[in-house]
């Protein structure tokens, strides 16, 4: 029987999924395109506008010594005091073991407070040229600081876990005794917990949850309750009495966050954690309750489901880095009591694409504004040892010595047919190139082991000369890197490409591979 050449090529049209399964439909365009709609491993990666997984860069550390004798960083922020000079002040704030820490943009923290509970998880709230710090602790008392002092908040504050500003007012809640009750201060006054003008709110008392976060959000405060049956509620008005006067609204039910730090705003809208470890939008649980199918992290349950710590959920820490266009979110898992893995989402494509990010090992997660880089946003990352990092960092690398693998596994594919016997005769990688470094090229033919195949990434223009051999080229370069020294028969494939040497990058375009078809076309 007459033998049929062809080349076909892989474009990735989704992100990392577990709920999909190993194996995708995916069949050849008339022009021999494929469109990968889900990948089984996207690891240590972002993603292009094209959908091409990038290996992330590095972590160098902010702190040279470590603090609080390496006990875990359990929360950190970015505290900036305008003042009346016209320029602002930066201090990073930090709660490590049983001391809260802050320096001044120069990587070198100092204890500001001592005698905090160990483990505790902070909350951070900037209000009237003052940091409000607190902690889910029923020992800790919520603290004050101005930039050089950090002393009791004045007046008689409950002993509030977390807060938010809305509304020229602190509003806080979290008090072990008063698990429903939602406090607000008096007028630009975070001392006024008695006054006239300051009060509380009963949120379904006794409804067997309690109050796990709040959120200002287009122009009402947002409540969550939890961990148990779950629910949201609104705040609406601008002051205590009035015909504007607070008044609460019954949101929706049966879905709520697990705590306050893994509430984020992305785009026009507001995600959230719940207690089994899924990730939500406020608009699609609008829409649709507490529907999971609904859910943004829909293609990742099963992986959430196997290996969070759901006791530890709590202490997940969910921020938005708007400049890269993602949300980085820690998470406990196999029986961590600490983050130790990430989880990120991708919300610039539609829908969000996720990815893991084994690399880093972080315990919480903040965006801080770094002086060293031109008083850009960076994602910073608190870790288990006492050190804070730069994430994201030019160098792949973590502290500049240690390695890390960028990982893309798509599923298997038939090709369009079980039941045709294709050969493998030839491969190609399309990617932008970085420099003189090398990459894996793997590929497995049905239940046989894996093989693997070394490529150059040398060369970088659209002629394939890589003029300057050394650092990045230019990012719109392309060529696709011919792998010859493959061969196999299959009904079903899964390819693979890895990079995991220091200081090297990767960003993965296409993949392409010749197949050999007794006798019938593979095109629609």
């Amino acid at each position: 029987m007459a033998s049929k050449q062809q080349f076909l090529r892989f474009l990735f049209g989704g992100g990392w999924a577990t709920d999909f399964g190993s194996t995708a439909n995916m069949t050849p365009s008339a022009g021999g395109d494929i469109i990968v709609p889900f990948l089984t491993d996207a690891e240590n990666v972002t993603y292009e506008l094209d959908g091409a997984p990038h290996k992330i860069g590095g972590t160098t550390k902010l702190n040279s010594s470590v603090v609080a004798s390496g006990a875990e960083i359990m929360g950190i922020c970015d505290f900036w005091r305008m003042g009346t000079g016209g320029t602002g002040t930066q201090k990073r704030v930090l709660l490590a073991g049983t001391v809260i820490m802050a320096d001044a943009a120069d990587g070198t923290f100092s204890n500001i407070a001592t005698g905090k509970t160990d483990n505790a998880i902070p909350c951070f709230t900037t209000f009237n040229d003052k940091l409000i710090i607190s902690t889910d602790a029923t020992a800790d008392a919520p603290q004050s600081y101005d930039g050089t002092t950090c002393a009791a908040l004045g007046g008689t504050p409950p002993n509030f876990s977390f807060s938010v500003a809305h509304k020229n007012r602190v509003w806080a809640a979290g008090v072990a005794a008063n698990p429903s009750t939602l406090y607000y201060s008096g007028n630009l006054d975070e001392t006024d917990w008695s006054g006239a003008t300051s009060g509380s709110i009963s949120i379904d008392p006794n409804d067997g949850d309690r109050i796990t976060g709040l959120a200002s959000h287009k122009n009402e405060l947002l409540v969550f309750k939890g961990p148990y049956r779950g629910s949201i509620h609104r705040i609406t008005g601008s002051s205590p009495t009035g015909s504007d006067a607070f008044a609460r609204q019954p949101f929706i039910s049966g879905i709520g966050a697990v705590w306050h730090n893994t509430i984020f705003r992305y785009l026009d809208d507001l995600g959230f954690m719940w207690s089994d470890g899924t990730i939500h939008s406020l608009n699609s649980t609008a829409n649709f309750g507490d529907y999971a199918e609904a859910a943004l992290s829909r293609p990742i349950h099963k992986y959430i489901r196997e290996h969070a710590t759901f006791s530890r959920l709590n202490r997940c820490w969910a921020v938005n880095f708007t400049q890269r266009s993602i949300v980085v979110i820690t998470l406990p898992i196999d029986a961590g009591q600490f983050g130790n893995q990430i989880l990120v989402m991708d919300y610039s494509h539609n829908p969000v694409r996720w990815a893991l990010w084994p690399a880093y090992n972080a315990n919480c997660a903040a965006i801080l504004i770094d002086a060293d880089a031109s008083n850009t946003p960076k994602l910073m990352i608190g870790g288990r040892d006492g050190f804070v990092r730069k994430a994201l960092v030019t160098n792949r690398s973590i502290d500049t010595t240690g390695a890390y693998t960028g990982k893309v596994t798509l599923p298997y594919t038939n090709l369009g047919s079980d039941f045709h016997m294709k050969t493998l005769a030839g491969a190609a990688v399309g990617i932008s190139p970085k420099g003189p470094y090398n990459m894996t090229f793997a590929y497995r033919c049905d239940t046989n082991a894996q093989q693997t195949v070394t490529v150059s990434q040398s060369g970088g223009t659209a002629l394939d000369s890589f003029t300057l051999d050394t650092d990045s080229l230019a990012g719109a370069s392309f060529t696709n890197k011919f792998v010859e020294e493959v061969a196999g028969e299959f009904r079903q494939i899964q390819l693979q490409v890895t990079q995991g040497t220091t200081d090297q990058d990767l960003e993965l375009h296409t993949l392409g591979m010749a197949v050999e078809v007794g006798g019938v076309s593979l095109e629609n």
